[in-house]
């Protein structure tokens, strides 16, 4: 069997003319046709869009030099794809700028076009465009098969347009491919019954919860499953050693745990945000419904995000964090494209996990299989699911186990706590999910019997796909993430067991993450009076944090104007007239004189025409007099008249696109 060697090369994008990677979007009161932005406000060219642009480059190439359809089908994929890991698959990433200015609004210019009808231009068909300005660089990187670099490198140099109005001399490119480079192999790890290590995503991540998506929406799981990392190790066992593979299946598949990697901020251990607790409405009061089945009256379900860390008596949580992208489903010969939106993990998190191994010869082996950069999740083909693997280590145990679990030699009383750390359920005698088999975790932990106190859980289907028969597994209801339950015993249990027990875990698909389990020490769990959110690395910038608030402020203030211009009876025309005389003042450096003649003629004519155009003076003496800061209520570092003059643009932009056909 041939093996096959995977590299990377670098590809450089640079624009020879005004380009607009369109996003789908427009902003209110801006531009109709607005660029593909990251959360900075930086352009940048999606890997899906890139996939698209190279894929009908190849497909050209193939079939002008006489060309296999088999090689296509081989590097971007065909219909009926298992999503087993293909050794000739080519995967990409997102053409992001070389180099930053300063401002993101320097990256960028303004254009507008119109439609003509019978030689005039049609009514209503002005669009405002964002473009990438010419000149501008980017890059990207390529990962395949050694044997297929030529091809495309030389599919490449076929892609010289891309994005909107392309029949209007926008977006023409030239690409350039670099010399590729060998993957990197994984760290070498020593035998171990314990692997730990740390994911840092470098594009977006799609881990698609079936559970909660809509027919032209699908939704993501705020962590990565332990069956996502299983599935990429088990692909790359497969065809990078398949001999050894063939050798230690059974054990690689049975007596390996792959447990769930989630976003971690700062340093400390990770669990789930644990269910039950409730706050008053000003959240300075801190409770557990779990410890005696009772909470103050008038409280309501405390907010605690979906991960947590316990220090002392607080629980301090975060949420990953998520985003969304607006994309194309390309419909068959007799089916329409149509739009859907995909939701993802973001770019720049850090993921941990842990991996279990009863044999710990396997460990070394496994490690391999991380080298610097791993694909993970749906779509990992189409510009999703890059990830950095910054740290890989052996460890005695998870972290949280030995934070906030028991130890060996300690004495333990008859109530316990138990979380779950990932979805479980077990299985009653006849085959069916029963939640807690009772009977058979008092047999597992040595004592008569154990009996649910109270508890606070949440419930959710998780289904799977078998490779090997090419299937959709049965769904199964299951105890979410959090979910935790006041146990009593009937004696106190034997620490050894409890710990054994918590080693394994409980109930069905325990090789994919589920059933993870976590006896919270008692004094620890019942200690809990506060909260605290965390400062997760992925916040913004004070300075982007204002920047983004100024931009929200603006929209607002558009809003809510706009309707008083539509209450003075201004026509479009009017409205244009006005903007025209304001984007004039700004070319002249502010100078409001030609605004005021035009204000004055108008003002001194019917009472009717004067009192319309009052209005919309004084709004523009005002805005243009005020400061900015106090006009939007949030701080302005830029306010100048010209800054002002740009604010009433945006306006009556705004305003006369909001009109109505046949309003004046």
């Amino acid at each position: 069997m041939t093996v096959s060697e995977r590299v990377t090369f670098v590809v450089e994008m640079e624009l020879e003319s005004d380009a607009i990677f369109g996003s789908g979007y427009s902003i209110p009161g801006g531009d109709d046709i607005n660029t593909t932005i990251d959360e900075q406000g930086y352009p940048y060219l999606k890997g899906s869009t890139l996939k698209g642009l190279l894929a009908e480059s190849l497909h050209n190439l193939l079939a002008w030099t006489g060309g296999s359809e088999e090689d296509y089908a081989a590097l971007m994929g065909e219909e009926g794809w298992s999503g087993i890991a293909d050794e000739r698959r080519l995967q990409l990433t997102d053409m992001t700028l070389i180099s930053r200015p300063v401002q993101p609004e320097e990256a960028f210019s303004a254009h507008t076009f119109t439609a003509l009808e019978n030689g005039v231009v049609k009514q209503g068909s002005l669009r405002s465009a964002s473009c990438v300005r010419a000149k501008t660089k980017f890059t990207g990187s390529v990962t395949c098969d050694k044997r297929d670099v030529g091809l495309l490198q030389d599919a490449f140099k076929g892609v010289r347009w891309l994005g909107s109005y392309r029949n209007r001399g926008f977006g023409k490119v030239r690409f350039t491919a670099g010399n590729p480079h060998p993957a990197a192999t994984g760290k070498s790890l020593p035998e171990t019954f314990c692997i730990h290590y740390r994911l840092e995503t470098k594009l977006p991540l799609i881990v698609t919860d079936l559970g909660r998506s809509q027919e032209f929406g699908y939704e993501t799981r705020g962590y990565l499953p332990g069956s996502a990392v299983r599935g990429m190790v088990m692909s790359s066992l497969a065809s990078s050693q398949p001999e050894w593979f063939q050798e230690h299946k059974a054990a690689l598949l049975e007596d390996v745990r792959f447990l769930d990697a989630v976003p971690v901020v700062d340093e400390g251990a990770a669990l789930p945000s644990i269910r039950g607790f409730y706050e008053d409405k000003a959240e300075t009061r801190f409770e557990t419904v779990v410890k005696d089945g009772s909470f103050t009256p008038g409280f309501k379900r405390a907010k605690l995000g979906s991960f947590c860390r316990l220090e002392d008596d607080t629980v301090v949580y975060w949420n990953g964090k998520t985003g969304g992208s607006l994309r194309i489903m390309r419909g068959g010969k007799n089916e329409d494209s149509r739009p859907f939106q995909t939701r993802h993990l973001d770019a720049g998190q850090t993921l941990e996990g842990y991996i279990l191994l009863k044999d710990p010869k396997l460990a070394p082996m496994i490690g391999k299989m991380f080298g610097q950069t791993v694909w993970l999740g749906a779509d990992r083909y189409e510009g999703f699911g890059e990830c950095a693997v910054s740290c890989l280590e052996q460890a005695d145990s998870p972290e949280w186990m030995e934070k906030y679990g028991y130890h060996s030699g300690e004495k333990l009383g008859t109530d316990l706590y138990l979380l779950a750390v990932s979805p479980l359920t077990m299985l009653d005698e006849w085959g069916n999910p029963c939640g807690l088999d009772l009977k058979w975790l008092a047999n597992q932990l040595g004592i008569e019997n154990v009996e649910i106190c109270f508890c606070a859980t949440a419930t959710a289907e998780f289904a799977g796909y078998n490779r090997t028969w090419k299937c959709s597994t049965p769904a199964v209801v299951m105890y979410d993430r959090g979910s935790i339950f006041h146990l009593n015993c009937s004696t106190a249990p034997d620490t050894e067991r409890l710990l054994t027990l918590q080693q394994q875990g409980l109930g069905i698909r325990k090789a994919e993450g589920f059933g993870q389990i976590l006896f919270l020490r008692r004094e620890l769990m019942e200690g809990l009076e506060h909260k605290r959110a965390a400062q997760t690395p992925g916040q913004l910038t004070p300075q982007r944090q204002n920047i983004q608030n100024l931009r929200r402020a603006k929209y607002d203030w558009i809003m809510s104007k706009s309707k008083e211009l539509h209450k003075d009876e201004l026509s479009s025309s009017q409205l244009g007239t006005i903007q025209a005389l304001c984007e004039k003042a700004m070319a002249n450096g502010g100078s409001l004189e030609e605004l005021n003649i035009y204000f004055g003629k108008n003002v001194e004519r019917t009472p009717k025409m004067a009192k319309r155009f009052q209005a919309i003076q004084t709004l523009v003496d005002n805005v243009c007099k005020t400061p900015l800061s106090q006009t939007l209520n949030v701080c302005c570092s830029d306010d100048s008249v010209i800054d002002r003059l740009e604010l009433l643009c945006m306006l009556f932009d705004y305003s006369r696109k909001g009109k109505k056909k046949g309003e004046r």
